[in-house]
């Protein structure tokens, strides 16, 4: 039987965003693959040196592997290094030691027959392997390693454009994302869309549970609820939602519970914000992320005002759990909310996204996944790509 394997990097304490995603995709690939899937994790913490320049904790447990929603991973932990960071950060140069240990790793991808990783740090490892093991490689890219760091970072930017042209193919969660590859970094590399789906977990339960929800969370029968969910950090732009949520109140004209689930570095400060604009919103903090099908389900409308995104996770979630979504029109978003629904950044933003908030609020609007954003229908196209280079061999 032949043999692929995943890589990606992630984090045990932290199983959100591309830890999901991958999880999902290897999950919904085993059940049409007729090959094997290994699946390793990189993750990468602190020693004693680095935790005091970083202001990290210290990591005690340190497992070779877990197993998550039924999915085995085996762990590999590389040390952040403080040359490296030197080296990256005050000359602009790659990370030596840490590209050599990913290199290593590489080797260690001996007796597969492909190798598929996620996103830049991995991509070095598959891309590595592909060519020393004469495999294919493939690279999925999630977001934030195309529209944030390439920018932000020439270094970083170099070192993505050469892994995207070595790649075998590159698949990308949304075909904006792979638009804003090929407009501000390189094009004429191999790439398909691949886009993220909802796990099972997240559907539209039955009205008597939901009741039953809506009660344990203390919302009223005649309360609609609007949340916004995420990290709260400048790009998803959290301390407009001060201003978001006093303009749906005034608009809608009816009873609204205002939630905001969730932590991150503006936290505190979209706390002082709401209650500044005398908005009663309820923060719940980090929610254990079983709770958050059992939240998507009580929630009326899910608003997300990020300036960017891939192709977000939670407006999949909240969209399967039956909630209505007013989101950004930045790369992926319109391609799972529809363009209706997606509002250009700009001016009178806020009147222009509060404006359709309230208009699905209302009711009447009807807002369904396009059937193609589904983990199903992405496994079917990724394990056809698959075939079409291990069928070679």
């Amino acid at each position: 039987m032949k043999k692929i394997a995943v890589l990606f990097e992630g984090d045990i304490n932290r199983r959100l965003g591309v830890f999901n995603a991958v999880i999902n995709r290897v999950k919904h690939l085993q059940q049409v693959a007729d090959y094997k899937i290994d699946v390793y994790m990189l993750q990468v913490y602190d020693g004693w040196l680095m935790r005091r320049f970083r202001h990290t904790k210290k990591v005690d447990f340190r497992p070779d592997e877990i197993t998550a929603d039924g999915v085995k991973i085996h762990i590999t932990w590389f040390r952040r290094r403080w040359l490296d960071a030197i080296m990256h950060r005050l000359f602009h140069k790659p990370p030596r030691l840490f590209l050599k240990r990913l290199h290593k790793l590489g080797w260690e991808m001996r007796g597969h027959d492909l190798v598929s990783a996620h996103d830049r740090i991995m991509g070095h490892v598959a891309v590595f392997a592909g060519k020393k093991l004469h495999i294919p490689s493939f690279i999925t890219w999630h977001g934030a390693s195309i529209y944030t760091d390439p920018p932000r970072d020439p270094m970083i930017k170099e070192l993505t454009i050469k892994l995207l042209h070595k790649a075998t193919c590159n698949f990308f969660v949304s075909q904006g994302l792979l638009d804003k590859a090929h407009a501000e970094l390189t094009d004429g590399f191999p790439a398909e869309v691949l886009l993220n789906g909802a796990s099972a977990q997240f559907h539209r339960y039955d009205e008597g549970r939901r009741a039953q929800l809506r009660e344990k969370y203390g919302v009223t029968d005649d309360a609609k609820v609007v949340a916004f969910v995420g990290r709260f950090e400048p790009v998803k732009n959290v301390t407009l939602l001060p201003e978001i949520y006093k303009e749906i109140e005034r608009k809608h004209g009816h009873r609204l519970t205002f939630w905001a689930i969730g932590d991150g570095v503006q936290l505190d400060e979209t706390r002082r914000l709401m209650a500044a604009k005398g908005v009663k919103c309820t923060f719940t903090g980090k929610v254990p992320p079983e709770e958050i099908p059992d939240m998507l389900n009580c929630v009326d409308l899910l608003v997300l005002p990020s300036s960017l995104e891939g192709l977000p996770l939670v407006v999949i979630e909240a969209l399967s759990c039956g909630a209505h979504v007013v989101a950004t029109n930045v790369i992926g978003t319109a391609e799972a909310v529809g363009r209706a629904n997606a509002i250009d950044l700009g001016d009178a933003f806020v009147d222009r996204f509060t404006t359709r908030a309230a208009e699905l609020l209302a009711g009447g609007i009807d807002q369904q996944l396009p059937p193609e954003v589904s983990w199903t229908a992405t496994a079917i196209k990724e394990n056809r790509i698959y075939h079409s280079y291990l069928d070679k061999i």
